[in-house]
């Protein structure tokens, strides 16, 4: 066979047409991987954002939630509660009144104890003393004696007149001073005349008026005018 007929070797280091068709193929699939690579890729952190998002928005609403179902708490924590059970006479919890008035009204018998929110006006007008449950605390109040529940977080009762026995751990606050009770029992009384008297009977307190701060274990008296 002649060397002429022989067909021509193929240079060293260059491709043959079925090689570079086969190249362009491969180069052309491993671009459209790469394309949808980066789709997913962007994909993905727009599902990321979307679910920051939705957090975002959620958080706040799941606070307003909570905040209208234990608001007439008054971000009160777990346990904490006031709570008003009427005496044996006439008393009264914001709107409901109980016992028998002398002008014949009927009023509620129902004696169970009767869940308070900050702002309600609690009495005894008459019988035996009604009784104020706030926090680890309560106000025992006699007839004639009247209070407001001020907050539930830190307990705080309003003595508006009258008389009325603190029990337990209770800040009580007056027009004329403000005793906070730390153990024990004390018996508070309330006029314009006098001003505000503390007997403390058992325990410990203190009474902070216009003429300062004055410590009271039992058996002490302390005035505040």
């Amino acid at each position: 066979m002649a060397t002429d007929d022989l067909p021509p070797e193929p240079h060293q280091g260059r491709l043959s047409p079925e090689e570079l068709a086969q190249r362009k193929d491969e180069l052309m699939r491993e671009g459209r991987a790469r394309i949808a690579d980066a789709q997913s890729g962007r994909v993905g952190r727009e599902v990321s954002q979307s679910r920051i998002r939705m957090r975002t928005l959620l958080l706040p609403a799941f606070g307003i939630v909570l905040f209208l179902h234990f608001g007439s708490r008054a971000g009160a924590p777990l346990g904490v509660h006031a709570a008003f059970t009427p005496g044996g006479g006439e008393s009264f919890a914001g709107p409901r009144t109980f016992g028998s008035p002398s002008d014949g009204t009927a009023n509620s018998s129902d004696r169970s104890p009767i869940q308070l929110s900050p702002g309600d006006v609690v009495g005894t007008k008459s019988g035996t003393a009604s009784v104020l449950e706030l926090g680890k605390g309560r106000l025992i109040l006699e007839s004639g004696a009247r209070a407001v529940v001020s907050s539930l977080m830190p307990p705080r009762a309003r003595l508006l007149g009258g008389t009325a026995q603190a029990e337990g751990r209770l800040r009580v606050v007056t027009a004329h001073g403000i005793f906070d009770i730390h153990s024990g029992l004390a018996t508070l009384s309330l006029s314009a005349a006098k001003g505000l008297v503390v007997d403390q009977l058992e325990g410990s307190g203190t009474l902070t008026g216009p003429g300062g701060e004055q410590q009271v274990s039992a058996g002490d008296r302390a005035v505040s005018r």
